[in-house]
């Protein structure tokens, strides 16, 4: 809209430069002159353009240098309506050009004189009217591809000589009605019937060329309802603001040239049910889903370590880390599967279901669900034996609660599993659990004895397999799967005897149906002994790993190719979720067998387990796997007497000695025991307890006083080959280093250690080092 010289409104069709009084001003559209030949012909002008005013500076093309001109005044209204007359008549007007020649000749022919002999011009006309439309209809040819230059001989190239033929017989034909006109006179009765032969002659040849004339003028109509009344016109869609949102976005910061995931968009957009649990009290943001597909098919493979991509999607769309998932097709690695959920449905606290979450007959428990709502399967055991697990995670992540919903589980196992469990913590975590599962280890001691057992029923179930030809085990009540737990197992396995055992259990114990659970909070090898043998046998069964501190428990937990970060895991759900602000204890992600690449969250058994162990009698409910009676005098003392050591244990309380390695804190205490500032009463005490003879670090100090006194220094080489059935070489090096720091050695060079107040008792001739 703008106003005119006399200050009237008028409207436009097209956009028009105004002033700041909305009054149009002289400014034209200037653009460049450079025109190029586009694809299927023709020619397009460059589309630079700009208003400027007619008397003024014109700039140059940025792209082909050209100075701007003045746009192009289209055609006048009456050029274009001869032009359209001529589109759509002009082929149906053609035939009337043959009567039309034939009276001018016939006009011609009288005025000059000229009779029959005209006629002899016929043969002529045919010759010449053959070679002009041979050579039309071939160039015509030549052009759109139908036929090549020189082409002599096909199926077209018949099909043009055919058509010339036809038209030099019309040319003749006419030649010759045109020399009967001319003999003829019109006004008598003989000019009269050749001229009507001739037009009954003329409208029988182009009625065919009419049809044609008319086919092709109605070619490509379209066939469109009218409604009637204006209610049954159906008003156009607006587009989906949330699919305009992720498209676009993904487009501009994902898939753009330098994105995370350049060259790819996303299709087959689908909305996601919103979590329906306090709906009312939260502003809704949308959940969606779509399929991530490369612009050049196959060109990426979504399976790719990108460590960073579900951060950079998550900022993209504004949402915390755990509200993006994204996996590659397992059947196809060029597509990918995106969800983004800031209302996650995992926010929502879904409680564990008891009992009927689990299936003994083909071992497996639903323990928690993905974030696409598809069920979290554990896996107890497998066609080829146990399945151990390697659980890991940081405080407060979930961990415990998820190993007391497993534990709770196959106390109801009817009679199919057996659980004996270790913690150095005095099962704190697990409350009630520890007096019904059927063997509980408290200290390290205790833990090394529970292994021991282990290795022998291990050892018996192997001797009657073997004996009964039996290949596959199978859960059964005399041979139930026996799973053992050892939380916080950082803490004592770099003892040499529960190392050893240890690894003989994940190596041997999975084929006779003993499986192995090792819960820590960075599953790293130097956590488990040193051990990387351990680690691989517990991750080809399944791996449950919680959110990580730090990236180092992050790293070791996704080993391998692995797209998720358990260190970005959020210490809180969003302010979008029905959890807002609420702590994301059970978020997991499992590796292994059932695994998949996306978030899940374990089930929550609630604040008291009580409900899971007594009916509402108040009589157990649990239905255990039991210890048979061969299984019993295999293991002797070991299992036999645990309760009664459990007692003792509780009543005498916990060892000093264990508290550090090779009895060190006892040491310390003896240091404290003489300080001044002690009081007499604790020096009496102090020192009235036994100081432990014999252990690792002694013998590791003794044999180094042996070397020194024998070859001026001790090395390292040495002491491990002196106490090679004693002491394990990892522990000697740990020792070496402890007795360092104590200032009872002192380091020489690498490997290489002197005693002091020890002195080479023979000197031998050559150098002595040190």
């Amino acid at each position: 809209m703008y106003l005119d010289d006399k200050g009237i409104p008028q409207k436009s069709v097209t956009p028009v430069p105004v002033d700041e009084n909305d009054r149009r001003t002289p400014h034209q559209i200037f653009q460049c002159p450079h025109l190029r030949i586009v694809n299927g012909g023709g020619k397009e002008r460059c589309s630079t353009k700009e208003w400027l005013l007619p008397d003024g500076e014109r700039p140059y093309c940025p792209q082909h240098g050209k100075q701007l001109e003045p746009e192009q005044a289209g055609p006048s209204k009456l050029e274009q309506t001869v032009r359209e007359a001529i589109r759509l008549h002009g082929r149906s007007a053609a035939p009337w050009l043959l009567p039309a020649g034939a009276g001018l000749f016939d006009l011609l022919a009288h005025t000059a004189d000229i009779g029959v002999e005209a006629g002899l011009t016929a043969p002529a006309l045919a010759g010449v009217t053959y070679l002009a439309t041979r050579r039309t209809l071939t160039a015509r040819a030549i052009k759109r591809g139908r036929i090549e230059r020189g082409q002599k001989a096909g199926r077209r190239v018949a099909a043009l000589r055919g058509q010339s033929r036809r038209y030099a017989w019309y040319a003749g034909e006419a030649g010759l009605w045109a020399a009967m006109l001319a003999g003829t006179d019109i006004t008598h009765l003989p000019g009269v019937i050749v001229a009507g032969l001739g037009m009954a002659r003329w409208a029988f040849a182009s009625r065919t060329w009419w049809q044609n004339a008319e086919q092709r003028r109605n070619r490509g109509d379209l066939q469109v309802h009218v409604p009637e009344r204006a209610a049954d016109v159906a008003p156009a869609a607006a587009p989906d603001p949330v699919k305009l949102r992720a498209i676009t976005t993904w487009a501009t910061l994902i898939g753009c040239a330098g994105g995370p995931l350049a060259g790819t968009e996303l299709v087959d957009f689908e909305r996601l049910p919103a979590c329906q649990v306090k709906a009312s009290e939260r502003t809704l943001l949308p959940n969606w889903s779509a399929k991530v597909v490369a612009k050049v098919e196959g060109s990426i493979n979504m399976r790719e370590q990108r460590p960073n991509l579900l951060g950079r999607i998550a900022a993209a769309y504004r949402c915390t880390y755990a509200d993006v998932s994204f996996s590659a097709d397992e059947s196809d690695l060029s597509i990918g599967w995106l969800r983004v959920q800031p209302d996650n449905p995992l926010a929502e606290t879904r409680l564990w279901t008891g009992p009927a979450a689990s299936d003994w007959k083909r071992g497996t428990s639903m323990v928690g669900r993905f974030d696409d709502g598809q069920q979290i399967v554990y896996q107890w055991w497998t066609k080829t034996g146990a399945a151990h697990d390697l659980i890991s995670g940081c405080t407060g992540s979930g961990k415990s609660e998820f190993v007391v919903q497993l534990i709770l589980a196959s106390l109801h196992s009817n009679g199919l599993v057996l659980d004996w469990v270790g913690d150095p913590q005095g099962g704190q975590s697990y409350g009630a659990l520890k007096d019904q599962v059927d063997w509980f280890a408290r200290d390290k001691a205790e833990i090394k004895l529970m292994l021991l057992a282990a290795v022998k029923e291990m050892q018996r179930r192997n001797d009657e397999l073997s004996r009964n030809n039996i290949k596959t085990w199978v859960a059964t009540l005399a041979m139930p799967l026996l799973v053992i737990t050892l939380d916080e197992v950082q803490s004592y396995i770099d003892d040499p005897d529960i190392l050893a055992l240890v690894e003989m259990l994940v190596g041997q114990a999975r084929k006779c149906g003993i499986k192995m659970r090792l819960i820590t909070q960075v599953p790293a090898a130097y956590n488990l002994g040193g051990s990387t043998y351990i680690k691989e046998q517990l991750k080809a069964g399944q791996t449950v790993i919680f959110r990580a501190m730090t990236d180092i428990a992050g790293r070791s937990a996704v080993d391998g190719d692995v797209p998720v970060d358990p260190t970005m895991l959020p210490l809180v759900w969003g302010k979008n979720t029905c959890a807002a602000g609420e702590g994301t204890a059970g978020l997991m992600f499992l590796q292994g067998l059932n695994g998949r690449d996306v978030y899940g969250r374990a089930d929550y058994t609630g604040e008291k387990m009580e409900k899971w162990l007594v009916d509402p009698n108040g009589d157990p409910s649990v239905c255990p796997g039991v210890f048979g009676p061969e299984a019993q005098q295999e293991s002797g003392v070991l299992w036999g007497d645990r309760k009664e050591r459990a007692i003792r244990l509780l009543q005498q309380g916990r060892s000093d000695a264990d508290i550090l390695p090779g009895g060190r804190a006892i040491e310390l205490i003896e240091m404290a025991s003489v300080s001044p500032a002690a009081a007499p009463a604790q020096t009496q005490d102090a020192a009235a307890r036994p100081k432990p003879a014999g252990t690792a670090l002694d013998k590791v100090l003794a044999a180094c006083r042996e070397l020194a006194a024998e070859a001026g220094v001790a090395e390292k080489k040495a002491v491990v080959a002196r106490l090679k059935d004693q002491v394990a070489a990892t522990t000697v090096t740990t020792y070496l280093t402890d007795l360092v720091a104590a200032g009872k050695l002192t380091r020489l060079e690498n490997g290489v250690y002197g005693v002091p107040g020890v002195r080479r008792a023979v000197q031998p001739t050559g150098e002595v080092r040190g």
